[in-house]
């Protein structure tokens, strides 16, 4: 769902990133040796017009030492050495954490504190740990990924951490719970072989885990027994989630994003990474749910990095481009048969999920503004401006008939869909300063939760106010 980019960005803002940066290493002395005799002969040359003697032979002797056979193929196979040792570095950071070191820090690490406050009548429970999706709650236990590479698990009531997994990895998706067992990806763009891990809650450790080739940094899509996950630039994998062996795995491009189930048919979509750009175009896809043979496939105007939205009678795949500067998204249906109905264009990449109500559609773009169309393109019903400069990842929310969205600033706004009248309340002053919040809102019992970069974690009143007609 996201580029190494925007994910570097999100990775500076949660804790202090060391970049490195490598390439061929130079065989700098002959330039310098080169340039160290020419400066000598030029020098001496000018200094015999006032009678005086200057020797040249030092930096002669130093490029005639350095044009030696052996020191020159020495210096290849240096640099040859140096580049190889950096692509080994960059190779091991970005693949797997074996389970063996996995489960060996998870029980050598001691379980991490948490703080909990009280801020503007609002629960704060501070974890100090950023979040970038929400979590999953389980009989009052909210379990929860983070870019420092754990998985947490929290009673609410309390606020306190109970447990701590190290995965090691950015856990970038939403846990999904099914039958006892967590399943989750990892990883990020530049990530490789990531997993999908099959989490017993019992025994808080990793049952199975299944490896691709990409990254899994979009929570998997259960069906009928079968886990469908998106692999990034691996394609889609249809996986037997008792085994948790594979069953089939499609390749049709880079997919960030779930997949879409309506009966037997699944619907995915691909993006263009950077590495793409010229290469390849977006398309959306009809696959059978049980052999992955493609039904049909559609090229889209624009990349799609998140699933469709569903409906017997629409299939609409969010647009927007990350790799690349652009001001233009939007959302594009088509009848579960494969025609095309309508394309709606913003001046924004849409990167979220959007929500079909009746022959409406309801999305938000990147920047936070809110909208709602005719599903058929027709028109735009009303259109809630951003109010926010920063780039967001937050989708809108159904909740008891009101659309709740947060954007990155901490505004929260629950609006009515039919309408677009809204209620707003700013929480950036109850996150902790320059927190960002990229994460959907979850919404538990009578409760919502918020989820910062920064490790807040907020409680709030679902009923703090919902939007008449």
């Amino acid at each position: 769902m996201f580029g190494s980019m925007e994910m570097m960005e999100l990775l500076q803002q949660s804790n202090n990133v060391i970049e490195y940066h490598y390439g061929i290493v130079p065989t700098v002395l002959l330039p310098l040796a080169f340039l160290s005799t020419g400066i000598s002969i030029l020098a001496t040359y000018v200094a015999g017009f006032f009678g005086i003697k200057l020797k040249a032979e030092g930096p002669r002797k130093l490029l005639e030492l350095l044009l030696r056979p052996k020191l020159l193929i020495s210096a290849m196979f240096l640099n040859v050495l140096i580049y190889a040792g950096f692509h080994f570095y960059a190779h091991v950071k970005n693949g797997p954490v074996p389970l063996v070191v996995q489960s060996t820090l998870s029980k050598t690490f001691a379980t991490p504190s948490s703080k909990v406050s009280l801020k503007d009548g609002i629960k704060v429970i501070d974890i100090n740990e950023p979040v970038f999706a929400k979590g999953t709650i389980v009989e009052g236990k909210l379990y929860v990924g983070t870019t420092s590479g754990n998985l947490l698990k929290i009673e609410l009531k309390r606020g306190s951490i109970e447990k701590r997994f190290y995965v090691g990895k950015f856990v970038s998706p939403t846990p999904v719970f099914f039958d006892g067992y967590l399943y989750f990806g990892e990883g990020l763009h530049q990530s490789h072989h990531m997993g999908v891990y099959k989490f017993d809650l019992k025994e808080f450790s990793v049952a199975t885990k299944f490896e691709t080739q990409g990254h899994t940094e979009i929570f998997p899509v259960i069906h009928n027994n079968i886990l469908y996950q998106a692999a990034g630039g691996d394609g889609l994998y249809a996986i037997d989630i008792e085994t948790m062996q594979k069953k089939w795995h499609f390749s049709g491009g880079h997919m960030d994003g779930y997949v879409g189930i309506l009966e037997n048919a699944l619907f995915v979509g691909t993006g263009v990474p950077v590495e793409d750009n010229d290469k390849v175009r977006p398309m959306a896809y009809r696959l059978h749910s049980e052999t992955g043979e493609i039904a049909w496939q559609r090229e889209l105007p624009l990349s799609t990095w998140y699933g469709p939205a569903i409906s017997n009678d629409h299939i609409c795949f969010p647009l927007g481009e990350i790799h690349v500067e652009s001001k233009l998204g939007g959302i594009s249906c088509f009848s579960p048969s494969g025609e095309r109905q309508s394309t709606i264009l913003i001046d924004a990449p849409v990167l979220s999920k959007p929500i079909i109500l009746g022959d409406n559609i309801i999305f938000n773009d990147y920047h936070g503004g809110l909208y709602s169309w005719k599903v058929d393109g027709s028109r735009e019903n009303w259109k809630i401006k951003a109010t926010s400069k920063a780039h967001g990842y937050s989708s809108s929310v159904l909740i008891d008939n009101n659309i709740y969205f947060v954007d990155a600033d901490g505004t929260l706004k629950i609006v009515n869909p039919i309408t677009g009248v809204f209620l707003e309340r700013d929480l950036s002053k109850i996150l902790k300063p320059g927190e960002r919040v990229y994460a959907d809102i979850l919404k538990y019992d009578e409760k919502i939760y918020i989820f910062g970069m920064k490790g807040s974690i907020l409680e709030l009143d679902k009923s703090m106010g919902s939007v008449k007609n």
